[in-house]
């Protein structure tokens, strides 16, 4: 198999990877099991409420909302939004959470779009969006919001100050329920019933294809960002599933998240994020879910100076069976350790260096990208390397 890549290099002389991929039940959405619900978080605090349900020969939309507190690991109730709502989009600017659009029990698509302040509770009625729908993506960069590519829908760009809407050129199409994430300062588009994926950048206005996502294709999946990291995972398509992905935009790549969710399958599932962690929960897979999860990815890293870097070489940059480290200067060798980490921070090799030139067997190790360090007592060398 050939790799094309593009590989760069990180040179600092500490650096200490524990990454900590963690899930935790948290406490169950206080109100009535349902999905399609909306969220977002301000400060510390995750937003979620409104949604649908429709099983046991019920059917209703709500429009309670509620704050989650994860220091206490409890919800305490909100200012209802002012209409029953589900399949709403929302964004955040500043301290202030606006949501809108979605769908109502029996009735069409809606438009209206609101502001909450969650210092005094209190929803705002804004502008309308410039188009009735439901199930759109909502997102926000640089003070300005972004709503909609659901069905027939295209882009639309909300200004806080002057509460107008203007649309966006772009090239982007998606399905209603589509995924979304934002890594620094562009947004990254997974459109539901594809493999697609469209990163889009307000400030060039481009629309830029990225590398597929690697998952079935689903709608109602569950998205969000961590640490430069993008995440989709849950969803339906036919059936429904529990699996996730994460994407590296700087490789550009996907890959499996290596610790299965142990909830059970679903899909519309909303997310918010509060600082490393990630909370994501209700959602449906013919059976209403109120159960709720905690999701957290840390990376510890440390850092000093190099001198030159060339006092140790390591090659080849594209492995196949052994990657020899040359060390100039015996005063380096001391203590020196060699490990290979992959891209969810664990360890698959430990090496300790006693010579100058030293060949690492790596024929046990799978076909991928991979980070690599060496570190003495002198410096420590970080690069990232193919292994295929």
């Amino acid at each position: 198999m050939k790799f094309s890549y593009i590989l760069f290099f990180i040179l600092i002389s500490h650096i200490g990877i524990c990454d900590k991929y963690v899930w935790n039940m948290k406490a169950p959405f206080p109100s009535f099991a349902r999905h399609r619900c909306a969220a977002f978080s301000i400060g510390n605090k995750g937003y979620m409420g409104i949604g649908h349900i429709n099983s046991g020969g019920i059917s209703d939309d709500y429009q309670d909302w509620w704050e989650f507190d994860p220091a206490t690991n409890s919800w305490s109730q909100k200012a209802d939004y002012p209409k029953n709502r589900y399949g709403t989009a929302t964004f955040v600017i500043g301290n202030k959470g606006y949501m809108g659009t979605g769908r109502k029990q029996g009735g069409p698509d809606q438009q209206e779009f609101y502001e909450y302040d969650p210092i005094t509770n209190i929803w705002t009625q804004k502008t309308d969006f410039p188009i009735i729908s439901g199930g759109n993506v909502g997102f926000s960069i640089n003070n300005y919001g972004y709503m909609g590519l659901s069905t027939g829908v295209g882009l639309y760009k909300y200004d806080p100050i002057i509460d107008s809407w203007s649309a966006v050129t772009t090239t982007i199409t998606a399905d209603d329920y589509s995924s979304c994430f934002v890594i620094n300062n562009k947004a990254y588009i997974q459109p539901a019933y594809t493999n697609s994926l469209v990163m889009y950048d307000p400030a060039t206005g481009l629309s830029t294809g990225k590398a597929n996502f690697i998952g079935l294709t689903r709608y109602g999946a569950c998205s969000f960002s961590l640490k430069n990291i993008g995440y989709v995972g849950l969803g339906a398509y036919l059936t429904d599933y529990k699996d996730f992905y994460y994407y590296d935009p700087v490789l550009d790549s996907w890959d499996t998240i290596p610790k299965a969710f142990p909830g059970v399958r679903r899909h519309y599932v909303p997310s918010f994020v509060i600082g490393d962690n990630a909370f994501f929960g209700t959602g449906t897979n013919g059976t209403n879910l109120g159960d709720m999860w905690g999701y957290e990815w840390k990376v510890s890293v440390g850092v000093s100076n190099i001198q030159n870097e060339n006092d140790i070489i390591i090659y080849p940059n594209s492995a196949h069976e052994f990657i020899t480290i040359s060390i100039s200067e015996n005063n380096l060798i001391d203590n020196s350790v060699f490990k290979i980490f992959n891209l969810t921070g664990q360890e698959v090799l430990t090496q300790t260096i006693y010579t100058n030139k030293t060949l690492i067997d790596v024929k046990h190790i799978s076909k991928g990208i991979y980070v690599y360090t060496l570190i003495n007592s002198k410096k420590t060398i970080s690069k990232k390397i193919i292994i295929n």
